[in-house]
């Protein structure tokens, strides 16, 4: 098997040495004299354009290969019209023959230096990138000087452009590329399109100072509701599934207190009592309300009548509502879900005795505890990232509405932290009480190069992240990572303004660099 898959990369490296000896791929289906061929990368604000075609001369066909991809979401453009002009010679493609692929025939007609011009029109916008070509005159090898004597007048590199080699445009900028050079990683349009795969240009942004932190997840004072025994007697559930973490609704029954079998605190007894009170504070108001209008008692007697009654009517029915034909009767006092449960069902309790905790959980606290040695950089903390144990998301407090709660300004006895707290709204899928990594954000720092944590990979301490050389090529580039704040980290060296580093899908570029050469290199179309 291994020497099965030794002949073929041998055959695969053999191929490659053809290709880049001046024999064509055969994945682009020319004939063994075609002309050499060109590969322009342009971008816009919106789009960029990997072009690939024949080198320019008069009279002769010339094909075009445009991929066109959305920056914002590396996908393929789907629809819209694209112009391509050489000098007197156009061609407009109505629709791209595949996702984010237009194809194209031109026939240019004057030689010299020109300006080719691509036009993609998407409904009523329409986005314009430019590149400048030489097109060579039909009569062999002077025509053949002529192009290499232009191209060393303009770009002032060496002047003989070979197969395989690109010609690239950033912007309004262009250079003459040299052949793939060694680490260079090919990964295809079409490879990129139909993965998770994204680059982003770099440059300067502002980045806060970090300080690392750990702490944990609590719930915020008043967000608990402790529901305590209002009587004593034996405990039992209303829901015989009633566990930590179940969902309760506000108003719905937990437990009845039973109190039969009990003498002392019976709540049975105190209804009782409750209800006979009532009916004879009833009776004695009714009975001096009749007396005073009759003016056979005094308005003081009558008022302290009617205050005894009302007194007696709320102890009852404040009673009545909690009491059942079962028992005394427990109910939710707000929404939310059990955090505690601190009795089993048929067990004796008492009155105030803790029976339940129940969180809402909408809002919760962060305590991040920093270390005694930052205590300069607490007071300029504004606002933190956090990832808990439980996760790699990583949180941020403006994306859960929170902000910055406290402070601290002291160390507790036996404590070498200083705490900082941070309120913010659970999305569902914090869990209090969890254990948290805090990056604290201590104000603005001047403008850095940033890159997000996933563009960076690790080899043996050593860091680097994967470069965009033209469309479908790449390179490592070792560089010097700085702060952190979880998401993006601060390189101090490596990468420069403009540089475009792929931010996502890097593995897929680690295994695109085992393949050796130029192995799967060009298009099957």
């Amino acid at each position: 098997m291994y020497k099965f898959g030794m002949i073929l990369m041998l055959a695969s490296l053999a191929l490659a040495a053809c290709n880049r000896s001046g024999e064509p791929a055969e994945a682009h289906d020319h004939e063994t004299d075609a002309p050499t061929s060109v590969q322009v990368t342009l971008f816009s604000e919106q789009y960029e354009y990997f072009i690939e075609y024949d080198a320019l001369v008069t009279g002769k066909s010339s094909g075009f290969l445009v991929h066109v991809t959305h920056l914002e979401t590396y996908d393929p453009v789907t629809s819209g019209s694209l112009t391509i002009q050489v000098a007197d010679a156009q061609v407009t493609l109505d629709a791209p023959v595949r996702p984010g692929i237009f194809e194209a025939e031109i026939v240019p007609g004057t030689s010299g230096e020109q300006e080719i011009i691509y036009s993609l029109q998407s409904g009523e916008t329409t986005d314009l990138v430019h590149a400048h070509a030489r097109v060579a005159v039909e009569h062999g090898h002077d025509a053949h000087a002529q192009e290499e004597e232009a191209t060393h007048e303009h770009t002032g590199e060496a002047p003989h452009i070979h197969e395989g080699e690109a010609l690239v445009e950033v912007g309004s900028h262009e250079h003459a590329a040299g052949a793939q050079s060694e680490g260079e990683i090919i990964f295809l349009k079409e490879q990129a399109w139909k993965s998770d795969f994204m680059v982003r240009e770099v440059s300067p942004v502002p980045f806060s100072a970090v300080v690392k932190a750990s702490g944990q997840v609590l719930a915020v004072p008043g967000e608990k509701r402790h529901l305590a025994a209002h009587s004593s007697g034996m405990l039992v559930f209303r829901d015989k599934l009633l566990v930590q973490g179940s969902r309760v609704e506000k108003g719905q029954p937990l437990f009845v207190i039973l109190a039969t079998s009990l003498s002392d605190d019976n709540f049975e007894v105190r209804y009782r009592e409750l209800r006979n009170n009532l009916e004879q504070s009833r009776s004695e108001y009714r009975r001096h309300e009749k007396l005073f209008r009759e003016q056979v008692i005094s308005e003081r007697q009558f008022i302290a009548s009617r205050t005894s009654y009302e007194n007696d009517s709320i102890r009852f029915r404040s009673m009545a509502s909690k009491a059942s034909a079962d028992g005394l009767q427990i109910n939710a006092p707000v929404s939310g879900t059990i955090h505690e449960l601190n009795f089993s069902e048929g067990q004796y309790v008492e009155t105030g005795d803790q029976l339940v905790t129940i969180s809402s959980n909408e809002q919760l606290l962060l305590r991040a505890d920093v270390p005694m040695q930052h205590y300069p950089l607490v007071g300029r903390i504004v606002t933190a990232n956090f990832r808990t144990g439980y996760s790699d998301r990583i949180y941020n407090v403006e994306e859960l509405k929170g902000s910055l709660l406290a402070r601290g300004s002291s160390v507790a006895e036996n404590d070498h932290f200083i705490p900082v707290y941070f309120e913010v709204t659970n999305d569902g899928t914090l869990l209090e009480g969890a254990f948290a990594e805090f990056f604290l954000k201590a104000g603005e720092q001047e403008q850095v190069i940033v890159v997000p944590a996933g563009a960076i990979s690790e080899e043996q301490g050593v860091h680097y992240c994967y470069l965009q050389v033209t469309g479908e090529s790449y390179t490592r580039k070792e560089v010097t990572v700085g702060e952190s704040d979880g998401r993006y980290y601060e390189i101090s060296n490596g990468l420069k303004k403009g540089d475009r580093v792929v931010t996502e899908g890097v593995m897929l570029l680690k295994a695109a660099s085992m393949v050796t050469g130029d192995a799967g290199h060009g298009h099957a179309h």
